[in-house]
């Protein structure tokens, strides 16, 4: 088996993973489970060396996760990248109103509409942790914006456009090529998941996070480290070492 470093992120219809052997060209595939990734990665010849997902991974009962809060502040002026994460109690919100009204319980504010959308795959991605338990988790939180940020300015980049925009896309994809990590092929392949269309922006954050995930622990930084929610899962954040 090959080591490699994987990222993951939420797309429609479910999961778009990059695996990165550093020195060959990323793959990218699709995943409806997140349950499927290990036997997707073997059958490809893979034994994965990090897992970096950007997705929130320990949920607090009560308030905002502290490292949401340090990941907004080390973000600046595009804070608005993350959202503050909804509290585990909200997990259990068969609509939006009521996932309203246990937010504003536990978290003493009601809930984006963005955030409610992402419930589901929190709510997947807490019970693909929980079902692994005692065990560490396998997959380990990180955010795309803000590695891009700050791989950009380890390369003295001038600030980058919104991803969403063809500035923004091409601007992310030249970053991650001035970095070793050829992605050209990756990102003009036809791709889809569940018979939907992966977007250019969803590749891109899978690719920035195995970049990520490749790089050694002296490079990294672990915000919010020694953070655990009521479950024993970690409330952490891996990011790129700032430069100071």
């Amino acid at each position: 088996m090959t080591p490699a470093a994987v990222g993951i992120d939420g797309c429609s219809g479910g999961w778009v993973v990059a695996a990165w052997v550093p020195g060959t060209a990323p793959k990218l595939f699709t995943l409806e489970r997140l349950e499927a990734l290990a036997g997707a990665l073997a059958a490809q010849g893979l034994r994965p060396t990090r897992q970096l997902i950007d997705m929130p991974i320990g949920l607090a009962l009560a308030g905002p996760r502290p490292v949401d809060l340090q990941a907004q502040a080390a973000l600046g002026a595009a804070r608005a990248s993350i959202f503050i994460t909804p509290p585990r109690p909200v997990l259990d919100a068969l609509n939006f109103e009521e996932a309203q009204r246990l937010a504003r319980a536990a978290l003493g504010q009601g809930l984006s509409l963005q955030a409610w959308n992402l419930v589901p795959k929190i709510r997947a991605v807490d019970r693909f942790l929980r079902r692994a338990q005692p065990a560490p988790p396998c997959l380990e939180e990180a955010h795309p914006e803000l590695t891009f940020q700050r791989l950009n300015a380890g390369q003295g980049g001038a600030p980058l456009p919104s991803k969403k925009t063809a500035e923004g896309a091409s601007a992310r994809s030249a970053l991650l090529e001035t970095l070793g990590l050829p992605c050209a092929a990756a990102l003009t392949m036809p791709l889809t998941c569940e018979g939907r269309r992966v977007a250019l922006d969803d590749r891109l954050d899978a690719l920035v996070l195995a970049y990520l995930a490749s790089l050694p622990e002296r490079a990294l930084e672990c915000l919010g480290a020694g953070d655990q929610d009521a479950l024993g899962l970690p409330m952490t954040l891996l990011a790129p070492k700032a430069l100071t």
